[in-house]
């Protein structure tokens, strides 16, 4: 379930800020994990991180951490390295999208 994943991957990503302060640290993941973890940073319900935060797949987010439990998002959803002619534009099936938005990501 999310809330297990949320409970596996925010003590990983805690103790990497820890052990790194002042440092730029990457993190590579699917989409929903890092949709739980900014859920969980931003202090959104992680039960509802579908409907609440919209991923891109390879989309750019940057956090900037305060210390290990004061975070502030700073770049979300960014998908500017895209190929500008679209073909590295991936295709998002539409039995991926949440339930309540549409493929022109609008509320139904």
């Amino acid at each position: 379930s999310g809330l297990t994943v949320t409970a596996r991957a925010l003590p990983v990503l805690v103790e990497l800020v820890r052990k790194h302060p002042g440092e730029s640290i990457l993190v590579v993941s699917h989409k929903a994990t890092i949709r739980l973890l900014l859920s969980s940073l931003l202090g959104f319900d992680p039960r509802r991180y579908r409907d609440n935060l919209d991923q891109k797949p390879a989309a750019l987010n940057i956090v900037d951490f305060r210390d290990a439990i004061r975070a502030r998002l700073t770049l979300f959803n960014d998908t500017s390295h895209y190929d500008l002619a679209g073909k590295a534009i991936p295709e998002i099936p539409e039995a991926r999208l949440s339930k309540w938005w549409n493929t022109r990501g609008t509320l139904h």
